[in-house]
Order: C-alpha cells, then structure tokens, then sequence
C-alpha cells in the first residue's frame, strides 16, 4: 500500500490534469472536506469540493514549500498563485493542508488559506444553517 504522502501526491498532481475527474477515488466513502466556508462529507465529497472551488477564482496552483508527515497525518504548507475572477493574478497566498490518511484513502481534509483575507474570493457572510453557526435569537 502506498504511504500516506504518496496517496496525498497523487491528489495533487490529478487535480493539475485531465485525472481531476478521479480525485474521488482517493477519498474514503465517509469523507469529510473542510475548507474556509465550507465543509463536504460523503461519497461524493471531493466532488462538492470541486464544484464549490469551480467559481471561485479562473485558476489557482501551489507552490509547496515543506511537508510534514506524522504517521496517517500530512501536512502540506506553502502558497498559492493564479488568477481571480476579475483576471487579475495574485500570488503568495498562504496554505495549510491537512490530510489523514487511513487504508490507502483520504478520509478528512481541512484547508486554511488567506485567499479571503488578500481580497482573491470574496469574504462571504455566515449561512446559519450550516453546521457549527448560531442563530440569530429574537429579543424578547
């Protein structure tokens, strides 16, 4: 079986060519997406993922600068460059990627990124019907 760094490579390098379609395979069927205003779970989670980055931005790549692997647990920091919406290129965005690795297949993946905070995305305001949120109460 493939180590857990080498399972997450892989995830990389199809999200860069035409193997994107097949980035499901490498996701556990109960896996869980976090990212800055979202979250997917379920077989279909990497998909959500990809529908959900698909307008965010035209294109977007990383740069890595180092890796951390700690048994089922990789940690892939760096910075992310491409170009916006507006066609305009933006570059040194920071990442952190956390991926936990079990029997071959990614089961939990939480992103950090600054791409709200460098004005890339537009900072969008809390659903409260998502998980995790409060919602407002009435003044009584």
């Amino acid at each position: 079986m493939d180590s857990p760094r080498v399972i997450v490579e892989e995830f990389f390098d199809r999200m860069e060519d035409d193997r994107r379609k097949t980035v499901g395979d490498l996701f556990a069927e109960d896996a869980i997406i976090t990212l800055p205003g979202a979250t997917f779970e379920g077989p279909t989670a990497a998909y959500d993922f990809l529908d959900f980055l698909g307008p965010r931005y035209e294109w977007a790549a990383k740069e890595f600068d180092r890796w951390i692997e700690a048994g089922d647990t990789v940690v892939s920091i760096g910075t992310l460059y491409g170009v916006d919406n507006d066609g305009t290129e933006f570059e040194d965005v920071r990442y952190v990627d956390v991926y936990e690795v079990r029997r071959g297949l990614i089961e939990r993946l939480d992103i950090w990124n600054d791409l709200a905070a460098d004005g890339v995305v537009p900072v969008e305001a809390p659903d409260p019907t998502t998980r995790g949120v409060a919602e407002p109460q009435d003044a009584e």
